[in-house]
């Protein structure tokens, strides 16, 4: 048993990526949702946090709004406010997963790299001013 929080148990197939974004469980045939955050994901599951989502179903649907995705989840595990879920997709739909996911991680990079240049040309302009970035 793993000692991180975030990871009751260590048995997915899947590497998970730590994250803090929003989602939307939507159970009851649509008719009752609840807010939470998304705290690690993989392309075969997630943990989720929030209050509330203890007490979800064992099948809802995970919307991710920051990725436009939503997926049909079964629950694994649970542990106080946190919520441990597996996607659930065909071969087909995991293979579609995970170039969807390649291709998340090439335009974050991309972003990354874009970011790295704009805080390159901004500390250089407040060097003009002879403003130190030393406490950035």
């Amino acid at each position: 048993m793993s000692s991180d929080p975030l990871e009751p148990e260590n048995r997915r197939g899947a590497e998970r990526h730590r994250t803090l974004i929003a989602g939307r469980v939507y159970y009851r045939s649509g008719q009752s949702s609840l807010d939470c955050q998304v705290r690690n994901i993989s392309l075969t599951g997630a943990c989720l946090k929030g209050r509330g989502v203890t007490d979800l179903p064992d099948h809802f649907r995970l919307e991710i709004p920051a990725r436009d995705r939503i997926y049909e989840c079964e629950a694994r595990w649970r542990s106080q406010d946190m919520i441990g879920v597996q996607f659930k997709v065909s071969e087909k739909g995991t293979e579609r997963a995970q170039a969807t996911m390649a291709e998340q991680i090439a335009m974050l990079e991309y972003e990354n790299r874009q970011l790295r240049q704009r805080i390159k040309e901004l500390s250089e302009r407040l060097a003009e001013f002879g403003a130190s970035t030393a406490s950035f």
